[in-house]
């Protein structure tokens, strides 16, 4: 009984220091605030450098899309926005996206491809986690405090089918495996570099990577089988330990850091890890967080890698990085609300051109070109296609997968010859390019479109812009003369639109975010 009551009332502190009411709201006049500011601290660390003029419209509207939704616009979203006589249009937009279901369903996609391990083909447990990117994409929508959801993810019992114990099932319930993952996504620590010896290049010892692994011991995932989808459940039990390797010395539980906090001894191991790594004097999840979103919005973190931010003196601009942490714990840890601040800036909203040259990246003083994960160029194909339900997201996910990775660290194109074969020759590809296929090509045959009016079509559909003068002079003094009385003539002579459709979907900038 004395045990059940310990564990309750470690929860009700958990829930207490997550739900506290300090911050949870942030003014339209502070987020401002704090978008003008990011903006001065970038500038003050330019150099000669000035800013990028501000990227076009349409440009600013597909890498909105792209990286808030994960897919691009449609070509009559494009055409409404461009109508749209607003002075306030992209913050409008931004705040209409991240509240929509595909900004929830993206965020999920991106936690959960960093919660997972990179070897999910070859892992027996990869079918338990299931439940994990319902989870996420529930808690995004909900826009529930990224602390508490990152409390709740770490506390989680019960079935991997309903919730997010998936991430436990998968990395087969090795304290060491899931201490490595969870401080590298939530702290940005490469703790796992100090499992056998000494970091070598950080502060962390041995002693340090297995007093935090201590922390899982206590977590059995026994009953999830291989080959059993669902069929087990995550449990603490009473017993469970950790020693270093090599050796019979178990090595308790014990916070990286000491942030004063005294209630540490009661609960599972696990609830008392979270009172550790959310509370507000503990600086890692905030900073972790600010640096992974940074990442998915301007190809590259205030610190790289990602998930080796072995001191805030080593980001690119330091005082920012500490300033937007403290934004963002101040604001409630609100997720959405970081997102929105920092996609308002002018520096996300400037060009991938500059006039002076390229600067270098970490100077921010050009927007950087980042390559389409493997997600985004999937559900950009499904865009054209105009195909949804069961059949189409399948065809999706197998795309997914015969791409592999696309986009390495710091926005890295990884495009080898198995993506160049599947880009250019792929089943679904040359699906939504074929005119007997093709649900765009057919709509485009409507006898009130001219020519013109199909090519401007084909690239509104895929590109997201107006093609420029220049290409459709080009193009269509390239489109041969069609006997209209002839049919088959007619048909075979449409073939150029097929064509023209292929070329644009295996064009760099149809695999790129502007």
């Amino acid at each position: 009984m004395l045990q059940i009551l310990l564990r309750a009332a470690s929860a009700l502190v958990v829930s207490t220091i997550a739900c506290c009411s300090w911050g949870q709201t942030t003014t339209l006049a502070e987020r401002t605030q704090m978008t003008q500011r990011v903006d001065e601290l970038l500038e003050a660390g330019r150099d000669d450098w000035k800013m990028a003029p501000p990227a076009s419209e349409t440009e600013l509207l597909r890498r909105t899309y792209l990286d808030l939704t994960g897919r691009p616009p449609t070509g009559r979203q494009v055409i409404a926005y461009l109508e749209t006589q607003s002075p306030n249009k992209h913050a409008e937009l931004v705040q209409r996206l991240l509240s929509g279901p595909q900004s929830a369903e993206h965020l999920a996609a991106v936690w959960s491809r960093w919660l997972l391990p990179d070897e999910q083909t070859d892992n027996p447990f990869l079918q338990n986690a299931i439940g994990l990117p319902a989870w996420l994409e529930e808690k995004f929508s909900e826009n529930l405090r990224y602390d508490r959801l990152v409390s709740d993810l770490l506390v989680a019992s019960g079935s991997p089918e309903r919730g997010p114990t998936g991430f436990f099932v998968v990395l087969g319930g090795e304290p060491k495996r899931i201490a490595a993952k969870t401080a590298r996504v939530f702290m940005g620590v490469q703790l796992d570099c100090a499992e056998c010896h000494d970091h070598p290049f950080d502060q962390w010892s041995q002693q340090d990577f297995w007093g935090y692994a201590a922390y899982f011991a206590q977590v059995s995932t026994s009953s999830a089988q291989p080959g059993m989808q669902n069929q087990g459940a995550v449990v603490d039990v009473a017993e469970g330990d950790v020693t270093l390797p090599e050796s019979d010395e178990i090595v308790l539980p014990k916070p990286l850091v000491d942030t004063g906090l005294s209630v540490l001894d009661s609960g599972t191991r696990r609830q008392q890890l979270t009172l550790w790594l959310t509370a507000r004097e503990n600086p890692f999840l905030a900073r972790a967080t600010v640096n992974r979103v940074w990442a998915l919005l301007f190809g590259r973190g205030l610190i790289e890698p990602i998930d080796d931010m072995r001191s805030i003196d080593i980001a690119s601009h330091p005082e920012l990085l500490e300033e937007l942490s403290e934004y963002f714990s101040q604001s409630g840890y609100d997720l959405r609300n970081l997102i929105e601040t920092l996609a308002n800036t002018r520096a996300y909203r400037q060009s991938t051109r500059h006039p002076d040259g390229q600067p270098a990246p970490e100077l921010y003083a050009v927007m950087a070109t980042k390559p389409l994960t493997e997600r985004q160029y999937a559900l950009s194909i499904g865009s054209v296609a105009r195909q949804v339900g069961p059949q189409s997201q399948a065809a999706q996910r197998a795309l997914q997968q015969q791409l592999g990775n696309l986009r390495g660290d710091a926005s890295e194109a990884k495009l080898g010859v198995v993506n160049a074969l599947v880009t250019l020759h792929g089943q679904l590809v040359d699906a939504v390019s074929r005119g007997e296929s093709s649900r765009l090509l057919k709509a485009l045959e409507a006898p009130f479109l001219n020519n013109e009016k199909r090519v401007r079509w084909l690239f509104l559909s895929t590109l997201c812009r107006e093609p420029t003068e220049n290409e459709m002079t080009s193009i269509l003094a390239s489109i041969p003369e069609t006997d209209s009385a002839n049919a088959d003539e007619e048909s075979s002579d449409r073939n150029w639109q097929s064509d023209l459709l292929w070329a644009l979907l295996n064009s760099s900038e149809f695999a790129m975010t502007p």
